[in-house]
């Protein structure tokens, strides 16, 4: 059954519902805590804790903030939040919220101020670039007679010129330091070096493998600790032709690899400079970023939120006719979701699949009247979820 729930920007939530539905959900969270929350050793009270992934969705950033702010009023908290592309935009707001005892109402406040207009400046409206590229040749000569002196349409500036004074000055996250999770719980377990409230996923096309950071910074000889989230997340959502990527300067770097038997190898990484574009390139999803690595079961939930409608009838397809549309081609199955099946298999029960509104990841000229119609998808499909995961006794943990 639906969630009725309506618009309602005087409401700290942005949303309304009715008072049948309300209590419905009210229900369904208290059932949830009960049966599915975990035994806070400090408190001794049973909490709704989980950790958060977020799909990377461009322009439809707003339905994922809609599915956290359900999540956030059923009770849910989340210790550790990972994302790509515009999934780490709304990851670090929600980390740096968490982190500052902040309500997660702030998130709204925050998110609204987003004008996706405005990173398409100072050139206009945006080219059509991956439509007209997977089509003839010849329909992509001007994009492409822009691109040989540049390495994307637009500069990707002013996600960093709206992110930093939040972060920074009023999140009071300037490094991932400021992240960090606390040791006051005798049974977390994370790997060495992933102790952090944030992990966003970028794509190292120098290199060709994901980077996670802050994880990965030691393989490019940094300290996580020093480094700005900030521009990391502006690495994550460089969408290739479409803006400029990130060039990052790497110190060498020796880690140790660890082999059977307690054995371990050195690896060596030189000095260099490496290309970073939009995580979703290799890892759109990182719904295993947070699996226990102690062989224990999960004591709460790695929750997916997720902007990919379950295609149902698929067009008939037209094969390449050059080899530049085989590489178009090629590049755009790779950000697409060409891991649905599997997906859907492994994760589908702790997934939470928001309508996209019929929205493409670089509709930058979205009027805010969509943008609010993908937020209520967001509220309405984990509200959905709530209540199918109480009636079922809970969320699945693998």
């Amino acid at each position: 059954m639906t969630d009725p729930t309506t618009l309602a920007l005087d409401d700290p939530r942005g949303y309304q519902r009715t008072a049948e539905s309300q209590e419905r959900f009210d229900q369904a969270a208290e059932s949830l805590r009960v049966a599915d929350g975990w035994l806070n050793p400090i408190t001794q009270q049973r909490e709704l804790r989980a950790d958060l992934v977020l799909e990377g969705c461009g322009v439809k950033a707003s339905g994922l903030v809609g599915a956290v702010m359900a999540l956030s009023e059923a009770g849910y908290s989340a210790r550790a939040v990972a994302g790509t592309s515009a999934g780490a935009v709304v990851a670090s707001l929600v980390a740096g919220i968490t982190q500052a005892g902040q309500p997660m109402s702030s998130l709204l406040e925050h998110a609204v101020t987003l004008d996706f207009k405005k990173f398409m400046m100072p050139n206009g409206k945006i080219h059509d670039f991956f439509d007209r590229a997977t089509g003839r040749v010849g329909t992509m000569l001007a994009d492409a007679a822009m691109l040989t002196e540049r390495t994307g349409l637009y500069s990707g500036d002013y996600l960093e010129d709206w992110l930093r004074p939040i972060l920074h000055d009023q999140l009071g996250v300037k490094t991932f330091a400021d992240l960090k999770l606390t040791a006051d719980d005798p049974e977390v377990s994370v790997a060495p070096g992933r102790d952090y409230r944030l992990v966003v996923m970028t794509s190292d096309i120098t290199r060709g493998q994901v980077a996670r950071l802050p994880w990965d910074y030691p393989l490019y000889g940094h300290d996580p600790d020093t480094e700005d989230p900030v521009k990391a997340v502006r690495a994550s959502m460089s969408i290739p032709f479409i803006f400029e990527p990130v060039h990052f300067v790497s110190r060498d770097a020796t880690i140790e690899v660890a082999g059977p038997g307690g054995a371990s190898t050195s690896v060596h990484y030189a000095a260099g400079s490496h290309t970073w574009v939009d995580g979703a390139l290799l890892e759109n999803f990182p719904i295993h970023a947070f699996d226990r690595v102690d062989a224990q079961p999960p004591r709460w939930p790695t929750i997916g939120v997720r902007l990919s409608r379950l295609a149902t009838d698929f067009p008939a397809g037209e094969a390449c006719g050059s080899a530049l549309e085989v590489a178009m081609h090629c590049l755009r199955a790779t950000m697409n979701d060409w891991d649905a099946n599997a997906l859907h298999e492994r994760t589908a029960g702790r997934t939470i699949y928001v309508d996209n509104a019929g929205l493409n990841a670089t509709d930058f000229d979205v009027p805010m009247t969509r943008q609010y119609d993908l937020f209520l998808n967001g509220v309405r499909a984990a509200s959905d979820f709530i209540v199918a995961s109480a009636a079922a006794g809970g969320v699945p943990r693998t």
